[in-house]
């Protein structure tokens, strides 16, 4: 776990980095939080994130408050690890992305329903499901979804749509296709949902302060909110060091790099360079260790000089 005892043998003979205990001394020590308390918090918060999500998913027999809304900032390896987690408990679910118009999930709906006829009890993964709760009519449907209907309807015209469609889909939307209607409604009741984020859900403090100062956006932010109120919610809101390490964590921790054919020793120059650097990096997430990783390997032996120009800002 302390893994920078180890970093003072690392490529220090080649000039690419000075010793340690300089770095710790002069520029990495941030409000008294070594990289080594960060790590442990980091890995302490990733534990916890990942026994949530499993209990959660265990107990998602419950009919009500069953579907859950996981939160992080980008790049932190949530749909990673609800996969993981998913597949290691043996748990059959349906993977669907969120990333595409509130129509068009019906659809993905609509299908999973048709080939479960007896309307078994089914998780339902959602990934990057940001598009869905994007506007009002959209959040109105999702809540009649997760709640009290649980049904997901569709209700405007299906006139030219089904040419756009593959014959199994319109099977579907003709078999949830109701007397006299012209959209569809899809039974839910059987359905648990597991939605990944990069967007939080308005807070409840947050939705009374929009509406005292009347915003324009205040309708969505209280329709956002009331599905917030229909699941359970992770949110993992990280300050500076939780999130350094977190991915310290999943750098060390899982084999992320070590697929690419690095060693740990490059893995902690990595993290000590974004820990060094960390207010001035372009972006902070797992996505960048594993680019900055792939510049050793393309530029063996000048690769800081590529890291400064590809991940940190202009000063």
């Amino acid at each position: 776990m302390i893994f920078l005892l180890q970093l003072n043998q690392s490529k220090t003979d080649r000039g690419i980095i000075p010793s340690v205990k300089n770095q710790i001394n002069m520029e990495l020590i941030i409000k008294n939080i070594t990289p080594e308390e960060s790590l442990q918090k980091g890995m302490e918060l990733r534990e916890m994130f990942l026994e949530r999500i499993a209990s959660a998913i265990k107990k998602g027999s419950f009919k009500k408050y069953r579907h859950l809304y996981i939160y992080s900032p980008p790049g932190l390896g949530k749909t990673f690890s609800v996969r993981k987690m998913l597949n290691e408990l043996g748990i059959h679910h349906i993977e669907l992305t969120g990333n595409t118009s509130i129509f068009a999930f019906g659809i993905m709906l609509a299908v999973v329903q048709y080939n479960n006829p007896d309307l078994l009890p089914l998780i339902v993964f959602v990934d990057d499901s940001d598009e869905l709760f994007r506007t009002e009519p959209s959040c109105n449907t999702m809540k009649n979804a997760l709640e009290g209907a649980n049904k997901f309807t569709y209700e405007k015209s299906m006139v030219n749509l089904e040419d756009k469609l593959d014959d199994l889909q319109v099977e579907a939307i003709r078999y949830f296709k109701g007397e006299g209607k012209s959209g569809f409604e899809v039974p839910t009741h059987n359905l648990t949902f597991i939605f990944t984020s990069n967007n939080r859900l308005p807070l409840d403090h947050e939705v009374e302060l929009v509406k005292k100062k009347g915003l324009a956006r205040s309708p969505l932010v209280v329709h956002r909110n009331a599905i917030r109120s229909r699941c359970r919610v992770l949110d993992f809101d990280l300050n500076r060091t939780e999130h350094w390490g977190w991915l310290a964590d999943v750098a060390l921790h899982t084999n992320c790099l070590s697929e690419l054919g690095l060693d740990k020793e490059s893995t902690h120059e990595i993290l000590m360079y974004l820990w060094k650097h960390w207010d001035n990096l372009k972006e902070r997430s797992i996505r960048v260790i594993e680019k900055m990783g792939l510049t050793i390997i393309e530029q063996p032996q000048d690769y800081e000089k590529y890291w400064k120009m590809d991940f940190l800002k202009v000063a």
